[in-house]
């Protein structure tokens, strides 16, 4: 049990990080209200990797900028952080088996 809590640690701020990242989607929300419903009708702006964890939220934040205010998905945030504790998880196990391979008999 020991040995998982640095991986989940990991995991979690690797998780955190990737809140800079911003993949591209087809997800639209409304932004204003002025003019034709279609020009107000716009790509909604994301982060986090692989899963998109925060969602720009047009009514309270600023438009097109991810900050704490914005929408936090938790399911997504879950699959991200599986993700990361995942391949810390794999790239430990190659780690091992690698070093193993290589020492002396």
């Amino acid at each position: 049990m020991s040995k998982l809590i640095a991986p989940f640690i990991l995991a979690f701020a690797i998780s955190l990080g990737t809140a800079w990242i911003s993949p591209t989607t087809d997800e639209k929300t409304m932004y204003g209200l002025e003019g034709p419903v279609h020009e107000n009708w716009l790509p909604r702006k994301v982060a986090g990797w692989p899963a998109p964890f925060l969602a720009d939220n047009p009514d309270i934040s600023v438009p097109h900028k991810i900050g704490v205010e914005d929408n936090f998905r938790l399911g997504p945030f879950i699959a991200t952080l599986s993700f990361w504790f995942l391949v810390i998880l794999a790239m430990g196990a190659l780690l091992r088996s690698v070093i193993s391979s290589r020492s002396p008999k």
